[in-house]
């Protein structure tokens, strides 16, 4: 009993893409922020891990969703996705909070497992994406729109493209938002629908 309400409680995690997608939607807002007010943006970065975590949980709650029906596209996707996400905290604790590229200033191992997560990440959301929309076992109007964003995503990550990279960072976030956002709402209609059936007596 404890296990089954254990792993429904994980399911529901999913709803955590909403949260953490509107964090890194507000990435390069609070870049500048950070800037205006510390003059530098390091403050800003100790605080971003919240925004992966959350994630990291909103897409456990995903793959439990669809509870293994998207096929091994969607458990490559979902892995390279969280091994993404994994790679951004590690790199973002060891640069901003570890300092351990001002001691390996010229491996930067930090930075480089930060770059290598965010690529990885937005590849991995590719792919998840694609798999849950041929295998339709996520809602379309949800998954499709977060595909086609973690496009973007992944072109945000492949270096600095000044305003473009921001925005197409910013929908990255939107579209984890709106993932989250259409499975709420299709949990809502079915247990609406499901309280409206007359009951056999």
């Amino acid at each position: 009993m404890f296990l089954k309400s254990l792993s429904g409680l994980v399911r529901w995690s999913v709803l955590l893409c909403v949260p953490g997608g509107v964090l890194w939607a507000l990435t390069p807002l609070g870049i500048s922020l950070a800037e205006y007010r510390f003059s530098a943006p390091v403050v800003f970065w100790k605080l971003f891990p919240s925004a992966p975590l959350l994630l990291m949980l909103g897409l456990i709650g995903l793959q439990l969703w669809q509870t293994g029906r998207a096929g091994w596209p969607g458990r490559v996707g979902f892995a390279l996705a969280l091994l993404g996400l994994l790679l951004i905290v590690a790199g973002d604790v060891g640069k901003f909070w570890l300092a351990v590229d001002d001691t390996y200033l010229t491996t930067a191992p930090a930075y480089r497992a930060m770059r290598i997560g965010f690529l990885l990440f937005a590849l991995g959301s590719i792919v998840f994406g694609a798999a849950a929309l041929r295998a339709r076992t996520l809602p379309v109007w949800g998954v499709a729109p977060f595909t086609v964003l973690s496009v973007g995503g992944l072109v945000s990550v492949t270096g600095d493209l000044g305003t473009l990279g921001a925005t197409l960072w910013i929908l990255f976030g939107v579209g984890w938002v709106w993932l989250g956002f259409s499975l709420l709402v299709e949990a809502i209609v079915a247990s609406w629908k499901t309280r409206r059936k007359p009951r056999v007596s």
